[in-house]
């Protein structure tokens, strides 16, 4: 991929210490179609691989009166075992802003898609690069449809297929193992709910980009603490500005005091 690919995230100042970036199970995802296929094909899937059922068409109809069965059932365990990080080309959009960045307060960094960090099969940890395949472990952008339908037979491809409704978000995706992730948390002290936090390597990162809502105060401390820090030289800072004659955002450089207008289409 080209460019930069992005986080929108609350402005945590620990993040610049621990570079710890969630990856979310499924079932904690706000959306409620996350990673569930279509009953089709989930019913296809365990009758040809799990021989479950006597045909395709009776799983479906144990599926229909069986929930547990669609959300925890043989063919989508598999998915628990991952989270799932969520990224983006755009780096100025006003819903991603409001919802992932604490309403415009917060801040959206900026990563290098090329680097080793998003490549699992580089991973010096090998039962992360064993996991690794077209689906996992591998930087993938999200296909939009109308239709909960996989194109091909790996069940993993559901990771990345999202409804029409979320297209503005140009999601790009990174799916590890839980089990693997440098620091693992309890969501309410509920083992069964795991948030999995892999530290990302400062050359990684490589710009900061703070709310329209971030007081200049907070920037200036950051900056200073970003620019002084020298794992942190090569990182590009910017602010996000109201446009005054559209809805749009305008993304001015703030390095070395430089103010450089970046307009994103």
């Amino acid at each position: 991929m080209d460019g930069i690919i992005y986080k929108y995230m609350p402005l945590r100042e620990e993040f610049f210490d621990n570079r710890l970036l969630r990856f979310t199970p499924r079932l904690l995802l706000n959306d409620p179609f996350e990673v569930r296929p279509s009953f089709s094909q989930h019913a296809e899937f365990v009758h040809r691989v799990n021989n479950y059922g006597e045909s395709v068409a009776s799983v479906i109809e144990e599926m229909e009166k069986n929930q547990w069965l669609v959300l925890r059932g043989i063919a989508v365990q598999h998915f628990d075992i991952f989270g799932i990080l969520s990224l983006t080309e755009r780096v100025d959009n006003l819903l991603m802003w409001a919802h992932y960045a604490n309403h415009h307060t917060g801040i959206v960094v900026g990563f290098d898609p090329n680097h080793e960090f998003f490549d699992a099969t580089k991973s010096t940890n090998e039962w992360i690069r064993n996991a690794a395949n077209d689906y996992i472990g591998v930087l993938k952008k999200v296909r939009y449809s109308d239709k909960r339908k996989i194109k091909g037979e790996s069940l993993d491809e559901c990771f990345f297929l999202k409804s029409n409704d979320w297209w503005t978000e140009r999601e790009w995706r990174y799916v590890l193992p839980i089990a693997e992730a440098d620091e693992i948390w309890n969501v309410n002290d509920n083992e069964k709910q795991t948030m999995a936090l892999y530290r990302v390597p400062p050359d990684a990162i490589v710009s900061v980009t703070f709310g329209v809502k971030v007081p200049d105060d907070t920037i200036e401390e950051l900056r200073s603490n970003i620019i002084d820090n020298e794992i942190y030289k090569h990182v590009k800072l910017y602010q996000a500005k109201m446009c005054n004659e559209k809805f749009d955002l305008i993304v001015h450089s703030i390095d070395e005091g430089i103010v450089k207008d970046r307009i994103f289409q």
